[in-house]
């Protein structure tokens, strides 16, 4: 598949899921005029995603790559727990650092998901117990600085709970 045939599913799906999730509780005002790139960062509020999985340590990626290899331990450790607790089923939530454009971004973290997707079920996690991976590109940052490590923190993948 072309890659321009594959950005433009994509661009449809992110449309499709976007305008019907609702708003983030704990988003930054928009009838103010305000907006993630314009808010003034003391009284911007991180969006995050809800009910991650505590116990379960989330992925930290290298900068534009999707290669878990660097995280190894952390995934193992994590694919022990759910071994230890067969009746979770997870979401894989991919994330980016917010350098590049949206549709890079989308599409990077979403590699990043299906990667620990697929070493999950590699490890011997059963297919079925990921509800789903996903990429949400720079939607829910972990930090807001405008520093490397901050940076590194938005490069991951979560586990988050799958509710019934």
């Amino acid at each position: 598949m072309k890659l321009t045939s594959v950005m433009s599913f994509l661009s449809i799906v992110i449309l499709a899921v976007a305008t019907s999730l609702p708003a983030p509780l704990n988003a930054a005002p928009q009838d103010q005029g305000q907006s993630l790139t314009s808010a003034n960062p003391s009284t911007l509020q991180l969006l995050k995603e809800p009910d991650r999985i505590e116990e379960l340590k989330e992925l930290l990626f290298d900068f534009d790559t999707d290669d878990s290899a660097s995280e190894q331990a952390v995934l193992e450790a994590d694919a022990q727990w759910l071994k230890d607790h067969p009746n979770v089923r997870v979401k894989l939530a991919g994330h980016a650092d917010p350098r590049g454009d949206t549709a890079y971004n989308l599409a990077l973290s979403q590699r990043r998901a299906e990667t620990i997707k697929q070493e999950l079920i590699r490890m011997g996690i059963a297919e079925n117990r990921i509800v789903f991976a996903t990429g949400w590109g720079k939607l829910y940052p972990n930090c807001l600085e405008s520093t490397e490590e901050c940076w590194k923190q938005n490069r991951r993948v979560d586990f988050v709970r799958e509710s019934d």
